[in-house]
């Protein structure tokens, strides 16, 4: 699949073959499944979790800054323009934020968590 698509992550110099690398290793270490794969990007959702999930957090981080820089650590943008809009937070977001300190440098970080 990946293949196909030829998923690279080239504004990291990471090719196809460096992605389905740490995918097979987080797949023997947590069991994961692919979805929504694309030349630029995918979902990754793992089945079996560690009870701390600090040291997972910042390997999906150091291995794909964007996941932070480009999604969870954009939440509150988010979050404001719907505000914004007058739209509701829709309910899974809503949870994925719940607790968050958006004062806090490191929530995208605490949100992958």
């Amino acid at each position: 699949m990946l293949l196909d698509k030829g998923t690279n992550g080239c504004n990291y110099d990471l090719d196809t073959a460096d992605i389905i690398q740490k995918l097979r290793v987080w797949d023997a270490q947590y069991g994961i499944e692919l979805a929504e794969v694309e030349s630029d990007r995918l979902i990754v959702t793992f089945s079996n979790l560690p009870d701390d999930l600090t040291e997972l957090a910042l390997d999906i981080y150091e291995f794909c800054p964007d996941t932070i820089d480009q999604g969870f650590g954009c939440a509150d943008d988010a979050i404001n323009m719907l505000q914004k809009s007058q739209q509701g937070i829709p309910a899974d977001l809503q949870e994925m934020i719940e607790g968050i300190d958006f004062e806090d440098e490191n929530f995208g970080l605490e949100i992958l968590k």
